[in-house]
């Protein structure tokens, strides 16, 4: 599934966010990525999924509303941190990440104008 970035509301952070994360796994990474994206666009669930497509992932998808995970599935995404919406809706984010699908993940994120600088075994976060 591929998503016409024109149809997205531009983001326009009134205080970008800039953090560094020593030694991040790659699901915290994501799992930041995400929660700062949704704390300055205050989009609903719909259209977050339309921004981060299940296909970035792959088999389980990048985003889950909290109520949809079943248990048989509920070891993919982080469970024990969910997002709050604007609308109250909960999320929940992947934790399956591998080279691939993260490399995969951190193109995208820099096409919706973030970016995600990997220096050692440090990693930075920045919204431009």
């Amino acid at each position: 599934m591929n998503i016409d970035l024109h149809s997205v509301p531009k983001i326009y952070p009134k205080s970008p966010y800039s953090g560094l994360l020593k030694n991040p796994n790659r699901s915290r990474l994501v799992q930041k990525t995400i929660k700062n994206f949704i704390d300055t666009s205050k989009m609903g669930f719909s259209v977050l999924q339309k921004v981060w497509f299940d296909d970035l992932q792959g088999a389980v998808g990048v985003i889950k509303k909290l109520t949809e995970v079943d248990k048989k599935n509920a070891q993919n995404y982080d469970m024990n941190d969910p997002i709050t919406l604007s609308d109250g809706t909960k999320i929940v984010v992947c934790n399956q990440w591998g080279k691939e699908n993260l490399t995969n993940f951190i193109s995208h994120a820099k096409l919706l104008g973030l970016n995600i600088k990997v220096e050692s075994s440090q990693t930075k976060m920045k919204i431009n």
